[in-house]
């Protein structure tokens, strides 16, 4: 029940932390804590998200890190470390970041900065930016995509569970999860994650029982997308805990047909652990599908005496002959669908007030990481947003605000209020706005052409900078991992508006080694995209209409 609960309690460090980092935005900051560990007091004097004389750092500087502060020092406790806070406040914190700097922001809860609540529809925020075990300053690897109503995670390394509980992320609000592969730092948390939004699912049930005379449409469904072995990593993670899903369907739809999808101990003749199918941990409410790439016969390779069952066997039939895996792609909007509406008329699937009704491209292929290690690579692009029209030009042309403003949004012409003219859209539609895309590109030491391509002209790419040049290209192979020389290289040839530096290693604590792997990858990148390091809870929203720094602003 804790866990249900926790979105109605508030931290009073975070509470004070807040606080104070709304009443001056001229004082010096020094670093910022976020997630404290609420069970100890971390507040000796009036120093933490305060302007007060410190005997350290002087009169008027802000002190957030108690580890820079020997006054906060003596009371140090556990707690992760984040500059989220201060991009609210210094113009320089990151430098070089200029035009990106008005679009970083806080995902934490219970922030009062104006526009924490809006420009959700599209806000990409960084629940854990760490590569391999959880640290103190950076938890294991999630990244979310919050869409207005539905939310997409992107890995669930471990700890995630808890860092979500700081965030404005409600759990029944995720309806998918992309996992890259399964290395533990990037799914240790998945059976925690599921269990949580099951105990919400179940308070909502509750808190709702009784209040609506709508039917219900059952459990909500949570779908799970990543390598093959994903299923059966669930179920059996599940039934050795002896826990059950009695109010979440959960669907897992595992990627085949990878150059590496049975994995790296793949013995011919013997079960594959990746791709068999295991009665004895089944879940009711765990189901199996597939999206192939290739011919069942060639996909599967099953020996003749391994166990198949028609649930093993569901598959979604899409063709992807270019080896990209289509997981989603909304239909094209056509006229009937105009006429008919999802809320007669002015309810279109690319509206982006839908929900976990809005249909998004969602596109994955392979990443080259370790040798039998499937790792795939994902992009999410909206569709291409209705335009808005002049209200003020359209009535003067005899056409009031009705739903008729959806036809004329979608490019149709259509008859005046008194039927005696015809509205054209150019006469009254505003200037075209562009689809924007995530990218995430988690451990690989190459990208493949097919997922190179799904990156480019991406508004955002996520991309893992665990190494440093210093390390060398030996290293990126036998580790099979990068470096952020290499993601500026990219994400500068793919033609990424901003490149976000992710996946840092445990030595990457100081902010001199941050400052380092953003020169390494801005010298290469030429000044084509804006790079930034993420950390734990820091977001970025992006405008509708996408980036657009060749203009004074960006389209809100």
């Amino acid at each position: 029940m804790m866990h249900g609960m926790r979105r109605t309690a508030r931290s009073p460090i975070l509470s004070a932390l807040n606080a104070g980092l709304n009443k001056t935005k001229s004082a010096p900051i020094v670093r910022s804590i976020c997630a404290l560990q609420a069970a100890y007091p971390l507040l000796p004097c009036n120093h933490l998200g305060n302007t007060s004389k410190c005997s350290h750092h002087g009169q008027g500087a802000t002190i957030l890190n108690n580890t820079s502060c020997p006054n906060i020092q003596r009371m140090q406790r556990r707690y992760y470390l984040s500059v989220t806070h201060v991009e609210m406040i210094s113009e320089n914190v990151q430098s070089g970041t200029g035009l990106i700097q008005p679009y970083l922001r806080t995902c934490l809860t219970g922030t009062t900065q104006t526009d924490s609540l809006k420009n959700e529809e599209f806000a990409v925020s960084f629940i854990g930016t760490g590569g391999g075990s959880p640290g103190r300053h950076r938890n294991s690897s999630c990244t979310a995509l919050r869409l207005g109503g539905q939310t997409f995670l992107f890995d669930v390394g471990e700890g995630t569970q808890r860092q979500l509980g700081f965030t404005r992320i409600w759990p029944l609000s995720i309806n998918k999860i992309f996992i890259t592969h399964m290395h533990g730092d990037h799914v240790f948390g998945l059976v925690p994650l599921i269990l949580e939004i099951q105990v919400a699912a179940k308070l909502h049930l509750d808190a709702t029982r009784g209040r609506t005379k709508r039917p219900s449409d059952g459990p909500p469904t949570l779908e799970i997308y990543g390598p093959p072995g994903l299923y059966n990593y669930i179920n059996m993670g599940i039934a050795l805990t002896c826990s059950k899903i009695n109010y979440l369907n959960v669907k897992v739809i595992e990627l085949v047909g990878g150059r590496n999808e049975r994995g790296p101990k793949a013995q011919g003749g013997k079960r594959n652990i990746f791709l068999s199918h295991y009665p004895e941990i089944e879940t009711p409410r765990v189901r199996r599908s597939y999206i192939q790439r290739v011919s069942v016969s060639i996909l599967l390779g099953y020996s003749k005496n391994e166990h198949l069952s028609s649930h093993s066997l569901s598959f979604r039939q899409c063709k992807n002959e270019d080896q990209v895996w289509v997981i989603d792609k909304p239909e094209t909007i056509s006229r009937d669908m105009l006429q008919k509406g999802e809320d007669g008329f002015n309810r279109l699937p690319n509206d982006v007030n839908l929900g976990k009704n809005r249909r998004l491209f969602i596109k994955a292929a392979e990443l080259d990481h370790l040798g039998g290690v499937q790792t795939f690579g994902y992009t999410v692009e909206e569709q291409t947003p209705p335009r808005n029209i002049d209200a003020q030009k359209a009535t003067a042309l005899g056409l009031k605000p009705s739903k008729k403003y959806s036809l004329l949004k979608m490019g149709e012409s259509v008859p005046t209020d008194d039927g005696t003219g015809i509205v054209k859209p150019e006469q009254v539609l505003l200037e075209e706005l562009r689809a924007r895309k995530l990218a995430v590109l988690s451990d690989h030491r190459r990208v493949p052409p097919p997922m190179a391509e799904l990156c480019r002209n991406a508004d955002l790419l996520v991309h893992e900078a665990t190494l440093t040049k210093e390390d060398g290209i030996d290293k990126i192979k036998i580790r099979g991992h990068n470096t952020a020389e290499n993601a500026g290289i990219f994400g500068g040839e793919m033609g990424c508006v901003v490149v976000a530096l992710n996946h840092f290693a445990s030595k990457a604590i100081s902010e001199e080694v941050i400052e380092s792997l953003l020169a390494e990858a801005r010298k290469e990148n030429g000044g084509k995209s804006q790079i930034v390091a993420s950390y734990d809870f820091m977001e970025v929203w992006i405008p509708r209409g996408g980036f657009n720094f060749n203009s004074a602003t960006s389209k809100n």
